[in-house]
């Protein structure tokens, strides 16, 4: 048997791994439903994962207009940190009230629409970094076997100007993607 075979088969092999991201959107928990009734169908593992910027990983101003962030940085998902003072404010609250915790509870509740879709064994994650890197990371890190994205964006006229997360994860996801259609 030739590598090209060898190759071939294990490609074909049905993912036991699935990552999804998500924003927290109405499109995304699209995908995050369509990722779940896969992950369902084929007894695949299932992480739900939610990127979040902090502000001090926000420098669009004087950002290289080549970088992969600078040209999908209009489809970031970005919870501001609150600038205002916690004082008086229990701990488990304050936590809430950061992009880690907003986004962390995003992906516990598109981790419940995985589930409602047929999935049982999903995960909830959230991570610091702009989307594409995160999904890329994360995706090598698993390592998953699928990545899903919505398409959200890819039809707008900006995203020729300024691109789109599922464009450039397109372009260097370290494993087969699903995108899934989102809009109609």
């Amino acid at each position: 048997m030739d590598n090209d075979s060898s190759e071939a088969q294990v490609r074909s092999m049905p993912p036991r791994s699935i990552l999804v991201g998500t924003d927290g959107s109405a499109t995304a928990g699209v995908a995050v439903r369509r990722a779940g009734a896969l992950a369902g169908a084929l007894g695949a593992r299932l992480v739900v994962l939610c990127a979040f910027e902090r502000d001090e990983d926000r420098e669009t101003a004087g950002a290289p207009l080549g970088s992969m962030n600078a040209l999908t940085r209009s489809s970031t998902m970005a919870f501001p940190e609150d600038a205002g003072d916690f004082d008086g404010v229990p701990g488990e609250l304050e936590w809430h009230m950061t992009a880690a915790g907003r986004a962390e509870q995003v992906a516990k509740q598109h981790a419940a629409l995985a589930r409602e879709a047929g999935a049982a064994n999903v995960e909830a994650r959230s991570a610091p970094g702009h989307p594409v890197d995160v999904l890329i990371a994360e995706a090598s890190a698993m390592p998953a076997d699928l990545l899903v994205v919505g398409s959200k964006g890819m039809k707008s006229w900006s995203r020729r100007l300024l691109g789109s997360v599922p464009n450039a994860v397109s372009h260097h996801a370290p494993c087969d993607l699903l995108i899934v259609r989102t809009d109609d």
